[in-house]
């Protein structure tokens, strides 16, 4: 007779995992059949699942831990390749999961700079040191939120220097980095860019 093994066990002589399948004679396999341990394979209609109790269900999470609601789970036999280039038997988890919603844009963090926790002055003030991506970023947060005159009628102008700010960045990494590019090679030992 054959059971499905709901929960792993071991003995001198064996070792049996969830999902495995095992042929037994009838009077053992009667024994291991509890439905806690075991069930008999043979009842079992084609595909159908094989989850054991509720706390054998895989437990699913994302990267960040946030455990995932799983809608469904089956055990696959499924064939993989043996050490000698012969096939194993093996089982395979088919998971069913409910994704959290995308819709929820994430909620700042400690440092991130929150435009409805500062006045009108704070917020310009903010403005005038950052990129044109964070700029971007607090006056359509502001927008969203409160949406003050002061700051609203200024946003062209703040991003346009924000975006001045970054040109003026990356041509100073440029520079810097054509200077040690020139020491590298042997030339530019003075402050300016050799040309040759």
């Amino acid at each position: 007779m054959r059971i499905r093994i709901l929960e792993p066990v071991a003995g001198l002589d064996f070792s049996w995992l969830a999902g495995d399948v095992v042929d037994l004679p009838e009077e053992q396999a009667a024994a291991w059949a509890d439905g806690h341990r075991a069930v008999r394979a043979d009842d079992e209609p084609e595909g159908a699942s094989v989850l054991g109790p509720a706390e054998l269900a895989p437990v699913v999470t994302t990267v960040d831990g946030t455990e995932l609601r799983v809608m469904g789970a089956v055990v696959e036999e499924v064939e993989v390749p043996g050490p000698d280039g012969g096939s194993l038997a093996g089982v395979r988890w088919s998971v069913t999961v409910a994704l959290p919603e995308a819709d929820t844009p994430p909620a700042p963090g400690p440092d991130v700079f929150d435009p409805g926790e500062h006045i009108s002055a704070e917020v310009l003030a903010y403005l005038q040191d950052v990129t044109e991506e964070e700029a971007l970023r607090v006056l359509d947060a502001e927008a969203a939120g409160q949406n003050r005159a002061g700051i609203s009628k200024q946003r062209d102008a703040l991003l346009a220097r924000a975006r001045a700010r970054d040109e003026e960045s990356t041509d100073g990494r440029q520079e810097a980095a054509e200077k040690a590019a020139e020491v590298s090679r042997g030339g530019g030992r003075s402050d300016g860019i050799e040309t040759r």
